[in-house]
């Protein structure tokens, strides 16, 4: 038994594999958010496309879908919210990180997911990506040159720094 990548804190044979596998439907559009997450993972693309709304499906690519779950190394994922998507209802929304690594450094996708309940099925619809990138912003870089007082001024003034931008 192993834990689900969704990070749901249930075993992957009782969370995801069911609705990866087709053998139960996502009950809530957080339930297929989770499981098109685990299908990252599992780089099971064909459940991301056929999960996917089928009127958008011409937005998709499934090529560079495979690269990004090929290249990453999936660290985990947080739901931050969801509004409505459940049993009940026809639309939800549910906003979510995901975590990875891509050539060694930590990355976050955050995005607010759209989904959309047509003939009893959970589709993603589309989303809105709130950050994309790296975890860490890098380090500025800082001139480490010092700039004595009576140096000319950096800013091209020709006064001393003293006398212009360094007052």
């Amino acid at each position: 038994m192993s834990s689900c990548p969704c990070s749901s804190g249930r075993e992957f044979s009782e969370c995801c594999a069911p609705i990866l596998d087709d053998s139960c439907p996502a009950l809530t559009a957080e339930a297929l958010m989770r499981a098109r997450y685990s299908a990252y993972v599992t780089r099971n693309i064909g459940f991301l496309m056929n999960s996917t709304l089928p009127s958008g499906r011409h937005d998709s690519n499934p090529e560079a879908m495979q690269a990004w779950a090929e290249q990453s190394e999936w660290e985990g994922l947080e739901v931050v919210a969801t509004s409505k998507g459940g049993s009940d209802d026809s639309q939800g929304e549910v906003e979510f990180i995901a975590r990875y690594k891509l050539q060694g450094t930590t990355h976050l996708h955050h995005e607010k997911s759209q989904f959309q309940k047509k003939d009893g099925r959970w589709y993603f619809k589309d989303g809105r990506v709130v950050y994309s990138g790296p975890a860490e912003k890098p380090a500025p870089v800082v001139n480490a040159a010092k700039i004595s007082r009576n140096d000319p001024c950096p800013c091209g003034s020709g006064k001393k720094f003293k006398k212009c931008c360094g007052s």
